[in-house]
């Protein structure tokens, strides 16, 4: 990957806290080229370096644009610095970096640590806000801040430390982990329950009746939503996503998940820990998806399908069958990556095909014609 910069296109430096590349160094335990003593003050990708701001890189191929860029230092990889540091080879001697680096294993997990290490964090004021309703049975933990216009239900349980932005709903018998944070307007059904240090944005909604019906050939009869949710600890669900109450026992995201905005998730789904769902994905009833799985933006799995450990679906893939662990599939209905690619392949020479197809049936009449003709004149 040669670019490290799309998502950090602007210069962030108002509000963040400075600090010195010896600071940052230590707090990331990586090693410093050049001054520790380089001021910070704040973060930027290598299109919209300024000065006083860090970045990074990830490949040897931006090492001159980084070294020339504005930035008052870099984050690059372990794997350079026997390309900067004057004491790895003998033969590059007298070399001296133009800038302060610090070496990392990961310099993009690096600069994300750095982003959250300088950017100050505003948190509201601890308590109820008077306008929030509390039922009298409910367990409000330690230091937890309920802004305006929430309600939590009867004996619904917030743990220590947690964080309802305004008009969340809480309803009966849910239960919220320590230390998390629910932004504005999430509404969560009775009885669900969220984990430890979870975060959840703005409109989502969390156990709401699964679609369920069985028709009698004349109207569509409800299927009671008798079950319920569970996100484990340290999922982190975006805005404007559904999940669905189990119809019996619970449909459940698996600890460390991270679910993008817009996407649905169906009734008694289980997702495995650490998977990642992009935006629109959808996930229709009983699916299970094991551990590490990725899913891109706008794929849809029909119902009751498995999706292997560590299995990656592409972009607006139609999971119609079950998916090996460690498969990479794409298309609808999705197919082996590399039979994916061949295929699209292929089906961009289809215009110059139909062309040498109409070339070749033009010739074939011609033929017959000569044919018909030779034909009667041998009859004569």
């Amino acid at each position: 990957m040669a670019t490290a910069t799309s998502a950090f296109s602007t210069p962030q430096q108002s509000n963040f806290i400075s600090m010195t590349v010896g600071e940052i160094a230590r707090l990331l335990d990586a090693h410093i080229l050049g001054d520790p003593t380089t001021l910070i003050t704040g973060v930027a990708g290598l299109d919209a370096t300024a000065p006083g701001t860090i970045s990074f890189i990830e490949d040897e191929k931006l090492l001159a644009v980084a070294l020339s860029s504005s930035a008052a230092a870099i984050i690059a990889p372990n794997s350079m610095r026997d390309t900067l540091e004057p004491e790895a080879r003998p033969a590059r001697r007298g070399e001296k970096a133009r800038k302060p680096i610090v070496f990392t294993g990961n310099p993009r997990l690096a600069f994300a640590k750095v982003m959250e290490f300088m950017q100050p964090v505003s948190l509201p004021e601890k308590g109820v806000h008077p306008t929030a309703i509390i039922e009298k049975d409910a367990h409000i933990g330690v230091g937890v801040t309920i802004r305006e216009g929430c309600y939590v239900g009867h004996h619904a349980h917030i743990g220590d430390g947690a964080i309802l932005y305004p008009h969340v709903i809480v309803g009966d018998g849910a239960q919220i982990g320590d230390a998390t944070v629910i932004f504005p307007s999430v509404v969560l059904y009775h009885h669900v329950h969220i984990g430890k240090r979870v975060r959840i944005h703005a409109g989502t909604v969390i156990g709401g009746d699964g679609f369920g019906y069985v028709s009698d050939g004349k109207q569509h009869h409800k299927v009671p939503q008798v079950g319920t949710v569970i996100i484990e600890d340290d999922v982190e669900i975006g805005a404007n996503v559904t999940i669905d109450r189990a119809t019996m026992g619970a449909t459940r995201i698996g600890e460390g998940t991270k679910i993008d905005n817009l996407v649905q998730i169906a009734h008694n789904v289980q997702i495995g820990r650490n998977c990642i769902l992009c935006g629109q994905v959808g996930l229709s009833g009983s699916v299970v998806v094991e551990d590490d799985v990725v899913m891109a933006g706008q794929a849809g799995l029909r119902d009751h399908v498995k999706v292997g450990k560590g299995a990656i679906l592409g972009a607006k893939a139609g999971i119609m069958v079950d998916v090996k662990a460690g498969e990479f599939v794409m298309g609808a209905p999705a197919v082996p990556q590399r039979e994916y690619m061949k295929t699209e392949a292929a089906s961009r020479k289809l215009p110059e095909m139909a062309r040498q197809l109409r070339r070749l049936e033009k010739v074939v009449e011609e033929l017959q014609a000569k044919l018909v003709g030779k034909e009667l004149v041998d009859e004569e």
